[in-house]
């Protein structure tokens, strides 16, 4: 079970690459709906695509044929249950009346998946049916994803060789756009300026031609300034990742000499010249600078009167 569940996200997955978007819109026909009357339908269409939230729908026609099979005295409770259960489903408004062109169910279903005839699944509907000339036919409507029940087990088809063409085409061209395309589109940008000035000449010498050497040259007769060429280069760092480089030499400005210190200068100032007493013998300090030769005789009388 699990092998299946991965082989079919794997499918679904093709097919969105195809236009399929989710929720997935689910075509439901009359014979699917008689053949699980007994199982829980919604639930196991979730299961079986691997998502949530789908849009299970039934054609007026597919109804119509539930009802046909329900006429008579002895109506069958099963299908009394189908058609229960088909209401509560998403009407699909499919536009064939009864009284003016009643269609079968198979040509129903067909003109709705493929309305113009073109071998298109233009709503991307997925169809489940237990009709198998329905699937045949539906097999060459591209993309459309195939579901039936076998065993009440619901099986997604593989996908079908046309349907599998038209994805590599698309993968092919996506492919294309970006070796080819690209550098194409780019060189046509570069020389447009050309091809438009060529043009130009042409159609100002057809306008002189019929008459239009009377017409004022507007801005169009005007010379479309060129396109400059893009010049690819090494790009540079970013500014803000750089450390700023640091200032030489020769850009600091010279620094101012530092004023001489006052302090010698207050030092002489402050110290006096020492001058010899005129008539000591030892030499002492002046008795102007009044140092300890004059308290030298007083200590000396304090002592002998004690």
């Amino acid at each position: 079970m699990g092998k299946r569940t991965k082989q079919y996200k794997k499918l679904m997955r093709a097919f969105e690459l195809l236009g399929f978007r989710q929720p997935y819109q689910l075509l439901v026909t009359s014979d699917v709906l008689l053949d699980t009357v007994k199982l829980d339908l919604v639930p196991l269409f979730e299961k079986t695509l691997s998502t949530k939230g789908l849009k299970p729908m039934i054609t007026q026609c597919c109804i119509r044929a539930l009802y046909g099979k329900n006429a008579g005295p002895n109506r069958d409770p099963a299908v009394v249950a189908a058609i229960e259960r088909a209401k509560t489903f998403e009407r699909r408004r499919c536009g064939h009346l009864m009284d003016e062109d009643p269609l079968t169910e198979r040509a129903c279903m067909l003109s709705v998946v493929d309305p113009k005839g073109k071998g298109e699944n233009k709503f991307r509907y997925v169809v489940v049916t237990q009709d198998e000339e329905l699937r045949d036919k539906l097999r060459s409507v591209v993309p459309t994803p195939l579901m039936y029940i076998r065993r009440s087990v619901m099986i997604l088809e593989p996908m079908s060789s046309s349907s599998a063409r038209v994805r590599e085409r698309e993968e092919r061209s996506k492919f294309l756009d970006g070796i080819v395309r690209r550098p194409q589109k780019r060189k046509r940008e570069e020389d447009g300026s050309g091809g438009e000035e060529e043009s130009g000449s042409e159609d100002e010498g057809e306008g002189e031609g019929e008459g239009g050497a009377d017409r004022p040259r507007g801005a169009a007769g005007q010379d479309k300034p060129k396109k400059k060429k893009k010049q690819y280069g090494r790009k540079q760092p970013n500014p803000l990742a750089i450390k700023k480089a640091g200032k030489s030499e020769a850009d600091q400005k010279p620094r101012k000499p530092a004023a001489p210190s006052t302090e010698l200068s207050t030092e002489t100032k402050a110290k006096r010249k020492r001058r010899k007493k005129a008539g000591g013998a030892e030499g002492g300090p002046s008795a102007e600078q009044g140092g300890p030769a004059e308290t030298a005789p007083v200590e000396a009388a304090e002592v002998a009167a004690a």
